[in-house]
């Protein structure tokens, strides 16, 4: 099970002075998946705050309230990139054990896409009392990672032709994905309630490989772990309050939920190396608050903020015998939005995001994009540049990764 792989990959980091793998790049991969916000273009433009802003079919996954806000039939569909890099220096030492250059020993990139498409119907006006209907499908969690690194003798420094003791590549792929059905209504003068459900399936898989050169006396060897029919169900619960001067409040609670695997495999290299079974991830809950800010009614800017607290120290992982140790993040994003009178808008944010693995570890990230009208449609591009850089034993590592994300939103 993945307790396997941990155990093998904590001696591989021991062993070179590295840390645990990770999503989209190595050392920040999360065994348990990168959570992927349910946001659109416009919630990337601005560090994906959006749960008290966000309007009708956009805001589904972020808010189920929202769609309380829709008018008629809208339908939001999501285009979303990531490329990431990763890079090690270490550090060069002469015969006096001291400094002399810094050396990237490893530099691994990869890009990854994904695509999210959400559906919202609001009743004709004579049926006031029935609440807008929301379905919508995208990623939830993230199991890409792609990582290669050759190593060689420390003890053999005959540059260009250095002693290679072998080359080890870590590859993932797959992602859990959500089938969301949500209501959302009008309960009172400018206040809205939601509820959405996920009906959360994926699989995916883990792949690392050991090969050596020709005059190796080891042998080449792989590893594989499989994950298929993996499933779980997730509640969400949304308030949206715009009663208040100015501002606009959201509460938001994501319920914790359990994510079946009901068929896994594992195959290695060698005799009487293979396993297969079932085992359950138990995924913590979340709270979130949001705000949005209106200066002056004459001014078309807004300020929004969003804040998120996920118990990831309730996680359980039901394929080993004691549950990791997991660190609770908060998560914070703050995006600020400008409308010009032809309709368009500009628009920045910027968002801190710790990691569960270590939450004094975190990614910051800057980011842009613009609202436009096109064809009768909106379209609503952001980007965002995420990085990290922290230091394990002599290494510095240093994380970049590239998001952009396109929403086309056409009401009926």
């Amino acid at each position: 099970m993945r307790h396997v792989r941990a155990a093998a990959l904590a001696a591989l980091c021991v062993a070179v002075t590295a840390a645990s793998a990770g999503a989209y790049t190595y050392t920040g991969w999360q065994q348990y998946g990168d959570p992927l916000p349910p946001i659109d273009g416009r919630s990337m433009a601005m560090g994906g705050a959006g749960m008290a802003s966000a309007d009708g079919a956009r805001g589904i996954g972020l808010n189920p309230a929202l769609l309380g806000k829709n008018q008629g039939l809208q339908v939001a569909a999501t285009a979303f990139g990531m490329a990431a890099e990763e890079s090690r220096d270490v550090p060069l030492h002469d015969s006096f054990d001291g400094i002399i250059a810094e050396n990237t020993f490893a530099l691994n990139t990869g890009f990854y896409d994904h695509y999210m498409l959400n559906v919202a119907y609001t009743p004709p006006d004579d049926l006031t009392w029935a609440p807008t209907v929301g379905v919508g499908y995208g990623p939830r969690l993230d199991m890409n990672y792609k990582y290669h690194v050759q190593y060689r003798d420390p003890d053999s420094q005959t540059e260009p032709n250095d002693k290679i003791l072998y080359d080890y590549y870590a590859e993932g792929d797959g992602a859990v994905s959500a089938f969301t059905v949500a209501l959302g209504q009008e309960v009172y003068r400018d206040v809205h309630l939601g509820l959405g459900v996920d009906f959360i399936r994926g699989d995916f898989e883990d792949r690392e490989r050991y090969v050596y050169p020709p005059d190796s006396e080891e042998s080449d060897s792989e590893t594989r772990w499989e994950y298929d029919d993996v499933s779980g169900t997730q509640f969400t619960a949304g308030l949206l309050v715009e009663t208040l001067h100015r501002v606009d409040i959201a509460f938001v609670y994501r319920s914790a939920f359990d994510l079946d695997v009901d068929d896994y495999s594992m195959s290695a290299t060698g005799p009487d190396s293979t396993a297969s079974g079932s085992f359950t991830y138990g995924y913590p809950d979340a709270f979130a608050v949001g705000f949005e800010y209106h200066p002056r009614n004459l001014i078309m800017t807004t300020v929004s903020f969003d804040v998120e607290y996920v118990r990831w120290s309730e996680f359980e992982d039901g394929s080993v015998e004691e549950d990791p140790e997991l660190d609770d993040t908060v998560v914070y994003r703050v995006g600020i939005e400008h409308g010009y009178y032809d309709d368009t808008q500009a628009r920045f944010g910027f968002i801190y995001e710790p990691s569960y693995v270590d939450n004094t570890v975190a990614r910051t990230g800057f980011c842009a994009g613009v609202g436009l009208n096109l064809l009768g449609a909106r379209v609503d591009v952001g980007g965002r540049i995420m990085m990290r850089e922290y230091d394990v034993g002599d290494a510095t590592l240093k994380e970049t990764t590239t998001q952009a994300m396109a929403t086309l939103v056409h009401s009926f």
